[in-house]
């Protein structure tokens, strides 16, 4: 929660443009951490095949909004849009595939776990994330996937009303900032525990898209996430780790500085 941190961060729709950037500076951050430990050689990036990939996922991006979307013009809508989301979410899983890597699915998957563990009380132990999904609501996937169908379902002439009124980049930039913050405000309303139970059906399909973003962990991924997580509250006390278990002391306050 980092609502105390700015008066800016609680202007509504306004919020969504600083977690939107925390997503992309988590992202870099993550690509740069694993360029360190791959130059003293404690893992191996695959950097050939995966610009290879890279390269191929492109090519289907960008078929897929010049090529695809013309054939299947003059279906009929329902149609039309179900195989558009069918299509989007197919290029969601060859994203984390071909870009990211395999296992970056399980590391997310145990990222997930790890956090339900530690939202519910539990002690932070193998064993506990074990029993935890590996979905989770509040993930900046689910805001980005909900954000882009959304941006699907926007009828072309929204767009183009706006790139009239406001000139192309602007009117582009409009239209998704208003997308954008309507997808935040509106999964901000559903992750609260007492949303209302004429909303809270929408919770179920949004957290499915992430059977597409994770793949359950092994115990290697989840001691990566158990020892993160350590770092992340800020606990100074050393755990003990054995062959079968993570020793924590008890579960940290999750009210703690937003800074840290």
């Amino acid at each position: 929660d980092t609502s105390s941190c700015s008066k800016f961060s609680r202007i509504p729709f306004f919020r969504s443009l600083l977690v939107f950037r925390q997503i992309i500076l988590i992202f870099l951050l993550g690509r740069k951490n694993l360029k360190k430990l791959a130059k003293k050689n404690l893992i191996d990036l695959h950097r050939g095949k995966r610009i290879l990939q890279g390269l191929l996922f492109l090519l289907l991006y960008i078929g897929f909004f010049i090529f695809f979307d013309l054939l299947i013009a003059n279906l009929i809508p329902v149609l039309r849009w179900t195989i558009l989301v069918c299509a989007l979410l197919l290029l969601i899983r060859l994203f984390f595939y071909l870009v990211l890597g395999d296992q970056s699915l399980k590391y997310h998957g145990a990222e997930h776990k790890v956090i339900n563990t530690f939202l519910s009380g539990d002690p932070l132990i193998i064993q506990a994330a074990q029993r935890h999904p590996r979905l989770a609501f509040r993930c900046g996937t689910t805001l980005a996937t909900f954000f882009i169908l959304l941006e699907l379902l926007i009828p072309e002439k929204i767009y183009l009303l706006f790139m009239h009124l406001f000139g192309d980049y602007m009117g582009l930039f409009l239209v998704s900032f208003i997308i954008l913050g309507f997808a935040y405000e509106t999964l901000s309303i559903l992750s609260r525990q007492k949303a209302h139970k004429y909303l809270s059906w929408l919770k179920a399909p949004i957290s499915k898209m992430q059977l597409l973003t994770t793949r359950e962990p092994s115990i290697k991924e989840l001691e990566v996430a158990l020892s993160a997580i350590q770092e992340a509250v800020g606990r100074q006390e050393p755990f003990i780790y054995s062959f079968n278990d993570f020793i924590f002391p008890d579960p940290p306050d999750p009210q703690r500085d937003c800074h840290k």
